[in-house]
């Protein structure tokens, strides 16, 4: 209606012209203004939507957090609400853990048992070591009987006699055997208490921390700080273990490393035009107001994403052709507010309306009047924007039908 007004003028000069000479208006007097106003209409509109481009086509996106448990299981215990805000490590929810709980008691017995064997071989060992020592003593009194009985026998000692001495080598050697089972003894008690019982000590251990940890994932906590919902979750229903079916929804909260943006699908066509820093105007849906407080707010453009969407591929096992594409696909700007403060305006998830400015005309229209005249347009492109903000007003209020 504004470019209508605007462009009318050659029509309007043409019939006042008519008027004062006293001819009459005709379709025939005017058609050449008529024409003149045609193609400065679509002139001008060309020209601002080119210049000043503007999309419905956008979004304020945000993260969300499915929670599932590890462990299927009935739930047990449900110590949050919707709504409710949780930090990191906060209990979600329980599920049964009767036969986790079994599982560790299991496992620390076996572990006790272990133990047990362990101090029954240390005490074995200390009796073996006695023992080996007491044989060790006998050895000595056979080999100082056999060396007595041997130097008479060198002697040709008349207390020599062929008796006592094989008495005395036989309890010599019998000695030695006892000293050496006891050694044999000593060292198989040594590697059971250093090799053996200490493997199967790690191995119980082991088994007692797998069973420590699935207990563990019968408690379900939170990993992010943010605000529960879609809690679909109650006592003594069945715990989902898939993302797609989670128990509740947790909406993280922002970082102060990560701004709130707003992301807008423009055409293709407009990339020749739009960049990095441009000025911006954004209203989401949210912020609509009859006053129109606080609903047009001042952005720039601080990110242009370099691919288009609708290209990807991804692994089907079937060829793509693009006219399985059927969207022409979107040229996505990231968008963010000149003025932090007014990020709490935004609601997650809101539709808005993005509007950018071309303030700075570059190529062969830099400095001269056109660039000038282009540029000067933006006011018009603004009034048009707070024009729809009041449309989508009426829309959204049901005046003029559906959103």
């Amino acid at each position: 209606m504004i470019e209508l007004l605007i462009t009318c003028f050659p029509l309007l000069l043409r019939m006042a012209y008519l008027r004062w000479r006293g001819r009459p208006v005709t379709l025939y007097n005017v058609h050449r203004a008529l024409f003149v106003w045609i193609v400065l209409f679509v002139a001008l509109i060309f020209t601002v939507e080119y210049y000043h481009p503007d999309t419905p086509n956008a979004l304020i996106p945000y993260r969300v957090v499915p929670i599932v448990t590890e462990r299927g299981g009935t739930v047990t215990e449900v110590p949050v609400k919707a709504g409710q805000t949780v930090k990191v490590g906060d209990l979600l929810f329980t599920v049964d853990d009767s036969s986790e709980k079994a599982a560790v008691a299991t496992a620390q017995t076996a572990v006790g048992e272990v133990n047990s064997q362990i101090d029954v071989v240390k005490a074995q060992i200390k009796a073996a070591a006695a023992d080996l020592a007491r044989t060790k003593a006998v050895l000595d009194t056979a080999n100082l009987t056999l060396s007595e009985q041997q130097d008479l026998k060198d002697k040709n000692s008349p207390a020599y006699t062929l008796n006592r001495y094989e008495n005395a080598k036989a309890a010599q050697e019998q000695a030695a055997a006892n000293v050496n089972a006891a050694n044999s003894k000593m060292e198989a008690l040594q590697v059971q208490l250093d090799q053996v019982l200490p493997a199967e000590l790690k191995s119980a251990e082991a088994a007692l921390d797998q069973a420590k940890v699935n207990l563990a994932k019968t408690k379900v906590y939170s990993s992010v700080s943010g605000k529960i919902e879609q809690l679909t979750l109650n006592v003594g229903a069945r715990a989902a273990q898939f993302s797609v079916n989670p128990a509740m929804v947790i909406v993280p909260d922002r970082d102060k490393t990560d701004p709130i943006e707003i992301v807008a699908g423009f055409s293709q066509t407009n990339s020749a035009v739009l960049h990095v820093g441009m000025p911006a105007e954004v209203a989401c849906e949210n912020n609509i107001n009859s006053g129109m407080a606080n609903t047009v707010l001042a952005a720039r453009i601080v990110r242009i994403q370099d691919v288009i969407a609708t290209g990807q591929l991804g692994p089907t096992g079937v060829l793509m052709q693009p006219s399985d594409r059927r969207g022409p696909g979107d040229l996505v700007v990231h968008v963010r507010l000149e003025y932090p403060e007014q990020n709490a305006l935004l609601v997650d998830g809101a539709r808005c309306l993005v509007q950018a400015y071309t303030t700075h005309i570059s190529g062969s229209l830099q400095g001269t009047f056109m660039g000038g005249i282009i540029q000067a347009w933006a006011l018009e492109k603004a009034l048009i924007m707070r024009m729809k903000v009041w449309i989508m007003l009426f829309a959204g209020t049901g005046l003029i039908g559906g959103d």
